[in-house]
């Protein structure tokens, strides 16, 4: 009897902690997501700087995340033109990150930016476009 609790007891602890580790990567995922949110609301705002650094922050943070490089491109950038241009690929990047990860966010789409890419993730489902800011801050809707 004695070795049969054991068993069971064996069982149910792996169980459980077999739950873990797929925790543990929505957790991060849903990190990874935040601070993409908070480069994608900077270029909305017109704001180089903060997307520079909230862009720093993804690349020290999380230097193994496929957001790593395509974030350091947007935190090295001199305008909002080259940020903006480097966070087409962030943004690719952050929307496959995404859709693993449950129904958090809206990929948004602007039909107006120059060569296409013109897709972010909203995680309010506002279409505050990161592409065009103050100039055309609700360009665009969910990606069908």
């Amino acid at each position: 009897m004695k070795s049969t609790l054991s068993i069971f007891t064996l069982t149910v602890s792996a169980i459980a902690f077999s739950f873990l580790p797929a925790q543990a990567d929505e957790d991060h995922a849903m990190h990874v997501l935040k601070g993409y949110i908070t480069v994608a609301n900077a270029l909305y705002e017109d704001d180089l700087g903060a997307a520079k650094k909230a862009a720093a922050g993804i690349t020290k943070h999380d230097k193994d995340s496929t957001l790593a490089e395509p974030a350091a491109k947007v935190a090295g950038a001199d305008d909002l033109a080259t940020a903006r241009e480097a966070f087409k690929v962030l943004s690719s990047k952050a929307i496959e990150i995404a859709k693993g990860h449950g129904d958090h966010y809206t990929v948004m789409h602007c039909p107006m930016v120059k060569g296409g890419g013109g897709d972010w993730i909203s995680a309010d489902g506002k279409v505050n476009n990161p592409y065009f800011g103050p100039k055309m801050p609700h360009c665009g809707g969910p990606k069908k």
